[in-house]
C-alpha cells in the first residue's frame, strides 16, 4: 500500500511497537500483506484495520454481505484476469457507476485499467486483504493463499480481541537449534538482531532449478547469493537450487497449524507441481510429524503410514529409498521441514552443509525484514 500503514497505526496507538515488529517479519517470512499479517497475529481486527483507513483514506468500508452475495452479472463485468492481477472484486453496478472493493484503494493504474475494460466510472472501497482473497477464490475461482484461507476461516469463526498495548519483554540472546556431525541437538546462542527465521514462504512462479556438482555451487557462492537476494523468492530460489544440485530429490514443507504444507520441490533438475498441493496432516503417523515431535532430523527407509505412502509418491520415490528429513526450528519451534533423497552415505555428509543452509537463509531473511521495517516505519 503506497501509504506508511504501519506508521499510521502507531501513531493512532492502535498497535506498540513491539507489534508492529513482529508483523513485520511475517509480512516478509510468509509474503503477505503488513495489515493481513496484523490481523492475523491478532493485533488488530479487520474490522478495526477497515475502518481505520476508511477514515483516513476518505474511501467508504466494504460491508461484509456486500462481499458474501455479489450479483453475477457485476461479476461479469471485470474479467478473472483482470481481478486476480490487480486483487479487485466488483461489488455493485449502477448504470455506468461501478463500486470496486479493493485492498489498496490508492491503487490507481488498477482503477484506470478497470474502468477502460468496463466502461465504467470507478469508486473505490476498502477491504481487508484476505476478505479480497477469499472473494476471489469464491467467485473467480483463483487460487487463495493457504495463509489468507486460514486467516479468513480464522476471522469467520473467532471473535478477534483488541490489542493489547503491554510492551514484549525481548531476550537480548535467542537459541538456535543445529546439529553436530554426530547428530547431537545443539542450541546455538545468537544475537537478538538476527532473530525471526519463521516459516518459509509460500512461492510465486519463480522456480529455479540448478544441476551440476558442488563445484557450480559452493559455499561462498551460496553466501554471495543470499547476501544479494532482494526479495523473498530470490532467497527461496537459491534454497531450492542448493537442494536441486546436491540430491536426487529436494522438497520443503511449511508447518502450519495441524498440517504439513507442500511449498516447493525438486527431483532431477525437475520442479515437482504436485508437491505444492500436498497436505500431510500431522495428527496422523508420518515422518514429518515424528521429526515435529521429537525435533530431531530422521535418516533412512520410511515406514509404510498412509501419510507416508502420499509423501513417497509425490516425491517419485519408493519406500527402498532412504530419506533425510530435517526440522528446521526457531525458538525451539518447528516451523519448516526439509526432506532429501540421496544414497545414505551421501545423506550423512549433506547434512552439515544443510544446517549451514538454513542458517545463511535465516539471516537472509533477517535483512530483508530489517530492510522492510525502514521501508514500511
Amino acid at each position: 500500500m503506497a501509504i506508511k500503514l504501519g506508521e499510521l497505526l502507531l501513531k493512532e496507538k492502535l498497535i506498540t511497537p513491539e507489534q508492529l515488529d513482529e508483523a513485520l517479519k511475517s509480512q516478509i517470512i510468509f509474503g503477505i500483506k503488513l495489515g493481513s499479517s496484523l490481523i492475523e497475529l491478532g493485533f488488530i481486527t479487520d474490522e478495526q484495520l477497515c475502518h481505520f483507513l476508511s477514515s483516513k483514506l476518505g474511501v467508504p468500508a466494504v460491508n461484509p454481505r456486500d462481499m458474501s452475495s455479489v450479483p453475477l452479472d457485476v461479476l461479469a463485468l471485470v474479467p478473472a484476469e483482470l481481478a486476480g492481477k490487480y486483487r479487485v472484486v466488483p461489488i455493485r453496478a449502477e448504470g455506468k457507476k461501478l463500486s470496486l472493493a479493493m485492498a489498496d484503494p490508492t491503487d490507481f493504474k488498477a482503477m484506470d485499467e478497470v474502468a477502460f475494460v468496463t466502461g465504467c466510472v470507478i469508486f473505490p472501497h476498502i477491504v481487508p486483504d484476505v476478505r479480497i482473497t477469499s472473494a476471489l477464490s469464491k467467485y473467480y475461482q483463483i487460487r487463495g493463499d493457504y495463509r489468507y484461507l486460514r486467516i479468513e476461516g480464522e476471522l469467520a469463526n473467532k471473535q478477534r480481541k483488541a490489542p493489547v498495548e503491554q510492551a514484549v519483554q525481548k531476550a537480548e540472546k535467542i537459541e538456535i537449534q543445529m546439529m553436530s556431525d554426530s547428530g547431537e541437538l545443539l542450541n546455538i546462542e545468537i544475537p537478538l538482531e538476527f532473530e525471526g527465521f519463521a516459516n518459509l514462504p509460500d512461492s510465486e512462479d519463480d522456480h529455479t532449478t540448478a544441476s551440476g556438482g558442488m563445484e557450480s555451487y559452493s559455499v561462498d557462492r551460496l553466501s554471495l547469493e543470499f547476501a544479494s537476494a532482494k526479495n523473498r523468492d530470490q532467497v527461496a530460489s537459491i534454497f531450492i537450487k542448493y537442494l536441486g544440485q546436491e540430491f536426487i530429490v529436494g522438497a520443503l514443507f511449511i508447518i502450519r497449524s495441524d498440517r504439513a504444507v507442500g511449498w516447493r520441490g525438486v527431483a532431477s533438475g525437475k520442479r515437482i507441481e504436485e508437491l505444492e498441493s500436498l497436505n500431510i496432516l500431522l495428527g496422523k503417523p508420518s515422518v514429518i510429524s515424528d521429526v515435529l515431535e521429537t525435533r530431531q532430523f530422521a535418516m533412512g527407509r520410511l515406514i509404510q503410514t498412509p501419510e507416508n505412502v502420499r509423501l513417497l509418491r509425490v516425491l517419485g520415490v519408493g519406500f527402498d529409498t532412504p530419506l533425510l528429513v530435517l526440522p528446521i526450528v526457531m525458538q525451539k519451534k518447528v516451523v519448516a521441514v526439509v526432506v532429501v533423497s540421496a544414497e545414505m552415505d551421501a545423506l550423512g555428509k549433506r547434512l552439515q552443509d544443510l544446517q549451514k543452509l538454513v542458517y545463511k537463509a535465516s539471516l537472509a531473511f533477517e535483512m530483508l525484514i530489517i530492510k522492510n521495517k525502514i521501508l514500511m516505519t
